[in-house]
């Protein structure tokens, strides 16, 4: 517990100083801000959905979404959100429009990860005790099909393009690549002990995969499906992206983000900003990254050029939000009407 109040007290510190930042700036800009990314944020303890403006760093709506919801994928288009309810063992849909929850799938086992092809459909759903990857037709809001992973998949990427689909199969030590359409294995790779969350480079070269039992990410060749190099990083790491030209990894036991090079491997920094983060993605625009911070209750905003924490916003109790959290603002937001409860 000593450990956990020291984190929390130092998140606090970080949060104060990123705050008073951002008041500066808002008062060298005037304030105003067009309308940019929202963060949707699943606090699994609290069993909720926050919907957090990026350029005020300020959570707009929370919403009931029950079963402890834990991965999140949200489309292209920005107006549908997926989540993954492991407890109550089914998915739910989002319309982020509206800010209302608009229908569940039952899908079985336990639902861990999530990803939504580019089209919009299908929704991928990591299976933890099934060992497979199902597909979720979210019209239909029926599971109608599967793809046959390692053991005890997690984290789920789909490649810019559509045609590539990718699991860290945490309990097989080994990334899964699936060709999207048929379901045809295309290659199993072996990395790290335990790998959880996965990603994919923003050219589509590299997947990255966060090697939680044994401290480290796996950079993997995407075209030839093979390791190019293994980065030692922080204890327990839980997810890893690449923006502007830095990989960024979240490391739960350590408390930090280690910040590598894509190219070489060589370690950039290591940020001791955060208490606990677990999800973690990239703006739009890839100039900020975003990190949940599961014991601190909040949402940190860090600047992907100068590494500094230049925003942090509450949000419920156990934010997770992994997967792609991300998105622009759907066009109808600013003038869709919400009986949603208002954010912290």
């Amino acid at each position: 517990m000593s450990g956990r109040f020291h984190r929390q007290h130092r998140a606090a510190a970080h949060r104060r100083a990123a705050l008073g930042l951002a008041a500066l700036v808002a008062l060298a800009t005037g304030g105003a801000a067009a309308a940019g990314d929202v963060a949707y944020v699943t606090s699994q303890e609290a069993e909720t959905l926050s919907f957090v403006d990026l350029d005020a760093m300020k959570v707009e709506a929370t919403i009931a979404i029950p079963g402890k919801p834990a991965g999140i994928a949200v489309s292209r288009d920005g107006r549908r959100a997926y989540v993954s309810q492991p407890e109550a063992r089914q998915i739910a849909i989002v319309d982020t429009v509206s800010r209302k929850l608009v229908g569940e799938v039952d899908v079985g086992g336990g639902p861990l990860g999530i990803a939504v092809h580019p089209s919009g459909s299908p929704v991928y759903v990591a299976d933890w005790y099934s060992h497979s990857l199902l597909l979720v037709d979210p019209e239909k809001r029926a599971v109608v099909g599967s793809f046959e992973t390692g053991k005890s998949p997690s984290g789920v990427t789909v490649s810019t393009s559509g045609e590539v689909v990718v699991t860290a199969d945490r309990d097989s030590n080994q990334i899964s690549f699936f060709a999207a359409e048929t379901g045809e294995v295309i290659a199993r790779v072996t990395v790290g002990e335990r790998p959880f969350g996965v990603s994919f480079s923003p050219d589509g070269d590299r997947v990255y995969a966060a090697n939680v039992g044994s401290n480290s990410v796996s950079v993997v060749d995407a075209r030839g499906h093979f390791v190019i190099r293994t980065v030692p990083v922080g204890s327990h790491p839980y997810d890893a992206v690449e923006t502007m030209d830095k990989v960024f990894v979240t490391d739960q036991y350590g408390g930090t983000v280690t910040v590598f090079d894509p190219t070489s491997g060589e370690r950039i920094d290591q940020l001791d900003c955060c208490d606990y983060p677990e999800g973690i993605a990239p703006g739009t625009d890839g100039a900020h990254v975003y990190v949940a911070n599961w014991f601190a209750n909040t949402l940190d905003k860090i600047d992907a050029a100068s590494l500094d924490v230049v925003g942090s916003v509450d949000v419920p109790d156990g934010p997770r939000a992994f997967g792609e959290f991300v998105r622009a603002a759907p066009a109808a937001v600013g003038s869709a009407e919400t009986t949603d409860t208002p954010g912290q």
